[in-house]
């Protein structure tokens, strides 16, 4: 089995060859400030109760590394998302559509964090639905600001 490429741990230190929190916080932060023109506050907030999130899209990598990838929003901010990223107020979006921007967020923060690892891997289609409101508990979590809503990345090596 290849050595843990996620840290799970806050406080542990993280080599050159692993994922921690400071590169999903990175990763992320470029997303929603630089791409999508989103204000996003890097620094990870206190834990939040998931619960409030009613949107998540999940990426699934395989391979020499088996990992997932979840971004968990509210309807508010992921119309906030579909919205930035077609250049469309959020009334003239469809639900679909809407769900199509969270799905690629999740791509693009699960193909960066392959991009990191120096394996072979692939990754799934996105899957974007309603949270039911659980992570494993062996998830990375880290909690967000974006534009003023909470936004959850977690990832979970298998």
């Amino acid at each position: 089995m290849p050595q843990s490429v996620i840290d799970p741990q806050p406080d542990e230190a993280t080599s050159t060859s692993r994922i921690g929190r400071e590169e999903v916080a990175s990763m992320t932060h470029n997303l929603f400030s630089g791409m999508l023109g989103i204000p996003f506050n890097a620094e990870p907030q206190d834990s939040t109760d998931v619960s409030s999130r009613d949107v998540q899209a999940t990426i699934r990598i395989s391979g020499d590394w088996v990992a997932e990838c979840h971004v968990l929003v509210s309807d508010e901010l992921a119309a906030r998302i579909a919205s930035d990223m077609f250049g469309a107020s959020a009334s003239e979006l469809s639900n679909e559509e809407i769900l199509d921007a969270l799905g690629e967020v999740v791509n693009m923060i699960g193909g960066n964090a392959k991009g990191m690892v120096d394996l072979d891997c692939d990754l799934s289609l996105p899957c974007v639905g309603r949270f039911l409101g659980e992570l494993p508990a062996s998830a990375m979590k880290l909690d967000f600001d974006c534009a003023g809503m909470p936004l959850t990345v977690a990832m979970l090596e298998k």
